[in-house]
């Protein structure tokens, strides 16, 4: 039985285990209904915030399989991901640009939501960790030093690609550069946030009230 005050998480002889169910429409890539691993702690805080962790990569790994299914020709004759390691799509890094120690964007994000999410609607949380999985489906979870400019247009074009209006652009944009800033204060990094300054249309799918003209009223 899962636990009421850390979600996605079991206690089984004093140890805790998280658990999440498959969605039905990627239940065909599993072997098992549901993903079941062991914590190794007992824990209640770091058991919260390895299940957290956890939770986020799946998300990003499940959002990256529905968009390889989606976008590829022939779905259907492809392999299960698991039978090929191999064949999953590799994300370039650059391992020279990273700076010793510095978190990557899933580390980030917990301490963002940690931090400032506190006293905050579930869907602050919900909405800030959706932003910062496009980013790493899109180009991995990596230190925050590796990211780059390339990677931010990258992000830009798949939302606007995705049929995003010009303000849910912006919204997802703004909790990727928030979760980075924050980071970059709260470690104290020497590096720019590629994330700010991106263009994009803000106007793009909003619709304006036309003024009635004055003959009508």
């Amino acid at each position: 039985m899962q636990t009421k005050s850390i979600p996605y998480t079991f206690i089984r002889g004093g140890y805790f285990y998280f658990s999440r169910r498959v969605p039905s429409d990627l239940r065909h890539h599993y072997n098992s209904p549901r993903v079941v691993q062991g914590l190794r702690t007992s824990s209640p805080q770091r058991a919260r915030v390895q299940a957290n962790i956890a939770a986020a990569k799946l998300d990003a790994y499940w959002s990256q399989m529905r968009m390889t299914a989606s976008d590829v020709i022939g779905p259907s004759l492809i392999k299960p991901l698991e039978a090929d390691p191999d064949s999953r799509p590799k994300v370039p890094s650059n391992p020279d640009t990273a700076q010793a120690g510095c978190p990557t964007l899933l580390d980030a994000l917990q301490v963002y939501l940690d931090q400032k999410g506190k006293g905050r609607p579930k869907t602050f949380r919900i909405a800030a960790q959706r932003s910062c999985n496009y980013v790493i489906s899109l180009c991995g979870n990596k230190p925050l030093s590796s990211y780059t400019r390339q990677d931010a247009l990258m992000f830009r074009d798949w939302l606007v690609k995705r049929g995003l209006t010009g303000s849910s652009v912006t919204r997802n944009f703004s909790y990727v550069k928030a979760v980075i800033n924050f980071a970059i204060s709260e470690y104290a990094l020497e590096l720019r946030n590629p994330f700010i300054g991106v263009y994009h249309d803000r106007t793009a799918g909003v619709l304006t009230r036309k003024l009635i003209p004055a003959e009508d009223i």
